[in-house]
């Protein structure tokens, strides 16, 4: 058995398989994408409640710190005592209601921690960042009627990851407070984001407060969940890690049994509340959480896996018919194929035969007479000698064709010459069937092409007239030079041939009739002479023609 068929058989058998493993991989696939949906809006769920107790935080430091800051009288040395008083501040600061840095002012004396602040802050109070966010905020308070205001940006960057700009003005006041009058203001400083609160009081001024950063840090952590999961917990978050991260993607904290790289992508995940709008909450959840059995909807998968089999099992065996079938076409083709070349074969070989042992007999006696008849046999050798070799190159030709090493060697010839020399070794058969020749040749001028290619081409074209046209006793040759191409036409008398085959008369093997005792041939020539004008960037095609048949050869030089 030939390996196509023997492909299509191992498809047949291993198809069903294939598509019943699709069918429950698919099904799968469902029952895994509807249990993660599921589990991603309970993680979300889970998500927002963490995320309400840092709100619930930020309210109560807001509403400390709205007390600390509950501050009209402005003399340096109760701020300072202010300040220490409080673990949770870095620095009090004072604004006036013109947005001037009153306290601590640049030009008084300071200690090591006001000068440290100040150097921090420097582009925050001298580009009024946080007198614009303040301004902004106050404006969206009152604009809103006492309604809650998320947010408020004021002019700067919205963003900025730790360790790069100094400042970032991002503000807005206390997502649960009614009032414009205080609020939290972002910057960013070394280590990353810091946060100050503000309060505006009655005579105009703001006093703000910034904190420690590490102080709120690790109150902030105190309210999340512990990082180590209880081991005897029968929680769901015994399997899932939740991280707190900041705008830089860093994780800050995280809690929960799960381990995960940290290039995983989080199921889901939602913003944190202001101040730290900037950061986010996300949940990762191992993949074996959504492995699944087939639920009841895993039949209809299966019936339609089923269905789809029946079908591709029945195509299968259509096309493995068809090929059968081709197959068997081709082994007649090649069975007639043989037989041809065999019986091509062994008339000239026996003529060569018969008329050798002649020779040797006239050899014996050296009158005239016998010496003009071995010449006459010495010409019959040479031109079934002739005959023989066109045939075996034909066959050898098409061989290396189906291998496809076929590559034209082009070398400068002059085309008329090449056409000579092929008619000529074909004369003595013309004349001995009387067919009549006549040429005319245009393309004296040298080109570059595979000599050899085209003397073949030529050559079965002259052939099929003596095969197939020699009742027409014509046959003209003709050729010229045009734009870098080579165009020879050989034209005869004969029959012609029917309009319906002329596309097929091409095809390998395609002969007027596989009868042996019809005229000669092996069904190539016409293959072999297309299939090596385009390797030559050309082709042979069959003119219209009121008589007879015009074959044209196009070459293409300098290949």
């Amino acid at each position: 058995m030939r390996l196509r068929p023997l492909v299509l058989l191992l498809v047949i058998a291993v198809l069903p398989v294939v598509l019943m493993t699709w069918a429950a991989q698919r099904l799968a696939a469902r029952e895994s994408e509807a249990l993660r949906q599921r589990l991603r809006q309970l993680m979300e769920s889970r998500l927002l409640d963490a995320n309400a107790g840092i709100a619930a935080h930020f309210d109560r430091l807001a509403t400390d710190l709205r007390r600390v800051t509950a501050i009209d009288h402005y003399d340096v040395d109760s701020l300072r005592e202010t300040g220490r008083s409080e673990p949770r501040l870095l620095q009090l600061f004072v604004l006036s209601p013109t947005g001037e840095l009153r306290y601590p002012h640049p030009a008084e004396a300071l200690n090591a921690t006001e000068r440290s602040f100040l150097l921090r802050t420097s582009t925050m109070f001298t580009g009024r960042d946080l007198e614009s966010a303040v301004a902004l905020a106050t404006e969206h308070g009152e604009s809103g009627s006492g309604k809650r205001e998320a947010e408020a940006v004021a002019p700067g960057q919205q963003e900025a990851p730790s360790g790069l700009p100094a400042v970032a003005a991002q503000s807005g006041v206390n997502s649960g407070q009614t009032d414009a009058s205080s609020g939290w203001f972002v910057w960013y400083w070394e280590r990353g984001l810091n946060l100050i609160f503000w309060q505006r009081r009655p005579s105009g001024h703001v006093v703000g407060a910034a904190l420690e950063r590490a102080r709120w840090m690790s109150d902030l952590l105190a309210e999340l969940p512990e990082t180590r999961a209880d081991s005897d917990s029968k929680s769901p978050d015994l399997s899932t890690q939740i991280r707190l991260v900041n705008s830089a993607s860093a994780s800050m904290y995280q809690w929960g049994s799960f381990e995960t790289g940290a290039s995983a992508e989080p199921l889901c995940e939602v913003a944190v509340a202001a101040p730290l709008a900037s950061w986010r909450l996300q949940c990762f959840v191992p993949d074996e959480q959504f492995a699944v059995g087939a639920g009841r909807s895993a039949y209809v998968g299966l019936a339609g896996g089923l269905l789809a089999v029946a079908v591709a099992v029945a195509a299968c065996a259509v096309l493995l018919w068809k090929d059968y079938s081709r197959d068997m076409r081709q082994a007649t083709q090649q069975v007639s194929f043989v037989n041809q070349v065999s019986h091509e074969l062994k008339t000239p070989l026996t003529n060569i035969r018969m008329y050798a042992e002649l020779l040797e007999r006239d050899l014996d006696t050296l009158d005239a007479e016998t010496a003009l008849r071995s010449r006459q046999r010495l010409e019959v050798i040479l031109g079934e000698g002739q005959r023989l070799s066109r045939l075996i190159g034909n066959v050898l030709t098409f061989a290396r064709q189906q291998r496809r090493t076929l590559e034209p060697r082009p070398v400068e010839v002059v085309v008329d010459d090449v056409l000579n020399r092929t008619l000529e070794r074909f004369r003595p058969s013309l004349e001995e069937l009387q067919i009549e020749v006549s040429t005319e040749l245009s393309a004296a001028a040298p080109v570059r092409i595979d000599a050899d290619f085209l003397e073949q081409i030529v050559g079965n074209l002259i052939s099929n007239v003596e095969k197939y046209a020699a009742n027409g006793k014509s046959l003209r040759i003709s050729s010229r030079l045009d734009d870098g191409r080579i165009i020879a036409d050989v034209a005869d008398t004969g029959p012609g041939i029917p309009k319906a085959d002329r596309d097929r008369v091409f095809a390998p093997f395609v002969r007027g009739s596989n009868d042996i005792r019809a005229a000669a041939g092996t069904g190539i020539g016409l293959s072999i002479a297309r299939e090596l004008a385009r390797l030559h960037g050309g082709d042979v095609t069959l003119l219209d023609s009121v008589t007879g048949c015009v074959f044209r050869v196009v070459l293409r030089s300098g290949g």
